[in-house]
């Protein structure tokens, strides 16, 4: 059961003309996409934990620039409560290369028409193909509860 934390987690949307960046994890005998990202730390802002997991995984240095989408993720059994803060950011330098973490297989750009193809999570690959169409600006969105479509 629980241990009644809240795990708040980063991800960065980077684009490249119609493709987004994505990494490869394994856990669990389960291979899925995500976007780069991942736990924030104690004592670490948002932004800070985002750039840091980015060059974690990608080897890229980045600029965060908004807050675009905010979700929960909780299963029907309370087992977990995970709150995920998605922001789109822009890329300063280095070249795409798989960090070394053992969780991560691959890394790559990914064309935003193919993420409802791909085993790909949380879910929110209609809410990234919107994006794209407009721009990501506006205000941030809360797109609720996103466990129960995994």
């Amino acid at each position: 059961m629980s241990d009644g934390m809240i795990r708040v987690r980063v991800a960065v949307i980077l684009k490249r003309g119609e493709e987004i960046l994505l990494v490869k994890h394994s856990k669990g005998g389960r291979q899925y996409w995500v976007l780069p990202g991942g736990a924030v730390e104690y004592g670490e802002s948002l932004a800070e934990a985002a750039v840091r997991e980015v060059k974690e995984e990608t080897n890229l240095s980045i600029k965060i620039e908004e807050l675009v989408f905010v979700s929960d993720g909780i299963p029907a059994n309370k087992a977990r409560h995970v709150v995920d803060f998605f922001f789109t950011g822009r890329i300063l330098s280095g070249e795409v290369k798989l960090g070394s973490d053992a969780i991560l297989r691959e890394v790559k750009f990914v064309p935003v028409s193919e993420l409802d193809r791909i085993s790909f999570y949380p879910e929110i690959a209609g809410e990234l193909e919107q994006g794209f169409k407009e721009g990501f600006h506006g205000s941030a969105r809360y797109l609720g509860n996103r466990w129960e479509r995994q």
